[in-house]
């Protein structure tokens, strides 16, 4: 998951120490601290799931979600891609890569 704003980057990533462990998505939408814009990176289910959950629980943060890139277990992320999102949305905003 990363996290843009207006004028910068910031990125976050989280993981479950263990693949028995839940993800908490209350907590990470609440880590996020109102964000402008935000682009989803990451394993596509649960991409799909986090998704969902947004828009049953925040629908402000789930608005703001511009892109959403995913992958499955047997492709990695596709970082060309990930880099045409923040050219397309960050140029001339200030934001260096």
């Amino acid at each position: 998951m990363i996290k843009f704003e207006s004028d910068q980057m910031r990125s976050k990533t989280w993981e479950k120490p263990t693949e028995a462990d839940v993800w908490d998505f209350e907590d990470i939408t609440n880590t996020l601290q109102s964000p402008n814009e935000v682009i989803l990176v990451g394993e596509s289910e649960l991409n799909t799931q986090y998704k969902r959950w947004l828009v049953n629980h925040d629908r402000n943060l789930a608005k703001k979600l511009i892109a959403v890139i995913g992958n499955t277990n047997d492709t990695k992320i596709n970082q060309d891609m990930v880099s045409h999102f923040k050219e397309k949305y960050f140029r001339g905003r200030g934001f260096q890569s």
